[in-house]
């Protein structure tokens, strides 16, 4: 193993001083020692490590040769040249093991300390409270607002929870989707109820009037309409949090958290007041 190489397995540059190195060596061995990681190479890792070390701490050390010449036919080859070579062979193997296991354990520490991974905290409490708002409002009253139907369109689409939807706009809230009832709205007064969840006032249905009925129209294409998918989703960042293992299966979804489910909460929270919604407990 030469200089270089146990420089590039501590990711040090080549000049490095000797505090420098003991002090890589320290935070790396707290990831590598058996004792504390049970993934099964990190003893041969911890092993590679410690010898990385000996070497760049030695003055006197030599460094090893490897003989470039092109080798001799597998029938002309002695016993002690094939010794050798296999030799050479397992130690870069063990080389190659070793800056392996060490970029691993670098990228996954780079996920797990840090600012990353205080934004990932935040965005898992964060996940959590709408999580559990979103829950709790299933079973809480409803808010009843009064607001004016300006107008509707007269196109057709099929939405996630009814199959024949349009648009429609109002006064106060805006442009929404909702389940077709022309005949009703036409008929009807421009002013409307809007019964929305307790906790983030989401709009789950539109009320109309006239002189002999009342319509109940509900809305399409909005958070309510997937509020249980949105519920199990927001949950998935307790996962890697709870669960940190050196695995593929923690990288993605840690990032699907970290990326998907962050922005998807940033979206909810900070769109329609919800923000003032929650903290207000559903009150404002």
């Amino acid at each position: 193993m030469t200089r270089n190489e146990c420089f590039r397995l501590l990711g040090l540059p080549h000049t490095a001083s000797e505090s420098e190195i003991r002090k890589q060596y320290k935070k790396m061995a707290l990831r590598l020692h058996p004792d504390v990681n049970p993934d099964p190479k990190a003893h041969e890792a911890f092993i590679l490590l410690s010898k990385a070390v000996d070497i760049l701490l030695d003055p006197n050390y030599t460094e090893e040769k490897v003989d470039k010449r092109p080798s001799r036919r597998a029938g002309n080859e002695t016993e002690e040249e094939r010794l050798e070579r296999m030799r050479v062979a397992k130690m870069r193997f063990e080389q190659q093991q070793m800056r392996q296991a060490t970029d691993n354990a670098r990228y996954f520490l780079s996920l797990t300390t840090g600012k990353r991974w205080k934004i990932y905290q935040c965005i898992m409490w964060v996940s959590l409270v709408l999580s559990l708002a979103m829950t709790i409002e299933l079973f809480l009253p409803r808010h009843y607002e009064r607001d004016i139907l300006i107008g509707s369109t007269k196109s057709l689409n099929n939405g996630i929870i009814r199959s024949n939807i349009t648009r429609i706009k109002l006064r106060e809230r805006g442009s929404y989707y909702i389940q077709n009832n022309a005949f009703a709205w036409e008929s009807t007064y421009p002013e409307v109820l809007i019964e929305s969840s307790w906790m983030l006032h989401t709009p789950i249905k539109m009320i109309s009037t006239d002189d002999f009925s009342r319509y109940r129209s509900v809305f399409d294409f909005h958070v309510w309409s997937i509020r249980y998918l949105l519920i199990a989703l927001l949950l998935v960042p307790l996962f890697p949090y709870l669960w940190r293992r050196k695995t593929l299966t923690f990288v993605f979804v840690y990032h699907l958290s970290f990326w998907g489910v962050g922005i998807i909460s940033a979206y909810i929270l900070l769109t329609q007041g919800r923000l003032l919604h929650v903290l207000s407990l559903g009150f404002l």
